[in-house]
């Protein structure tokens, strides 16, 4: 996700994009708990790194690339998938993916400035 490692105008052609891009999921999870249903499958394991990324680029940058009303779904869907048992057992806590990638964020753009 370029809009990690942007900033200025670059960063909001970014974020556009992204949210673009983003918007194509929204209908997926529709009117079930995962992708293919009630359950973690392949379609999990390879969108649900997005979500906990997505959340963590939009807390470091503060550009909001999951809008609550026009991806209510799909929003919803990235808030609830890291709390799956399954999940939390094999992602590393988000405070310290946040931290991690804070500073990786910094070192990112302040060379890329």
């Amino acid at each position: 996700m370029s809009t990690f490692f942007k900033v200025g105008e670059e960063l909001d052609k970014a974020a556009k994009e992204a949210r673009e891009n983003l918007k194509t999921l929204e209908s997926a999870p529709e009117g079930k708990r995962f992708f293919g249903g009630e359950a973690i499958g392949f379609a999990e394991i390879a969108i649900g790194w997005m979500g906990i990324w997505t959340r963590i680029v939009e807390e470091i940058t503060d550009v909001k690339l999951i809008d609550e009303t026009t991806m209510p779904l799909l929003s919803a869907w990235f808030q609830d998938f890291p709390d799956a048992p399954i999940i939390k057992e094999c992602v590393p806590p988000r405070d310290n993916l946040l931290e991690h990638n804070k500073g990786f964020h910094k070192v990112l753009t302040t060379t890329s400035s």
